[in-house]
């Protein structure tokens, strides 16, 4: 339970970093699809670092964590991505407020996939 507020924590501040960057993007005249993207990356940048280093407090120096949390991410930026094309497309929301519905419906996936796969350690017996 302690990780997963851990992992609300940074949520929440990635989130921010997703969500307002989107915003200035999208009234600076940005797409809202490619907003959302560059939005993402932001989010994700910070998301790493918190989440390897706080969260799952994994210091192992290995790669294909990385990797693994990229291909995490790049799955629900387009389950996040599909999910603010239909608010938008099929219930007409503008896109600041799907942006919000469509990153709430990411959130529970990409903790999922992180804590059960990229961070994933094998307890050790003794």
């Amino acid at each position: 339970m302690k990780r997963l507020l851990k992992f609300g924590t940074v949520g929440v501040f990635n989130t921010l970093i997703t969500f307002v960057s989107f915003t200035i993007l999208y009234f600076l005249g940005f797409n809202y699809l490619v907003a959302n993207v560059i939005g993402y990356c932001l989010g994700v940048m910070n998301s790493y670092y918190w989440n390897k280093k706080w969260v799952f407090q994994d210091n192992r120096k290995t790669v294909s964590i990385f990797y693994k949390f990229i291909a995490v991410n790049l799955l629900t930026l387009g389950i996040q991505t599909l999910f603010l094309f239909l608010l938008v497309n099929t219930m007409g929301l503008q896109p600041v407020l799907a942006n919000l519905g469509a990153i709430g419906a990411s959130l529970f996936i990409n903790y999922f996939l992180n804590a059960k796969w990229t961070f994933f350690q094998e307890q050790k017996v003794r």
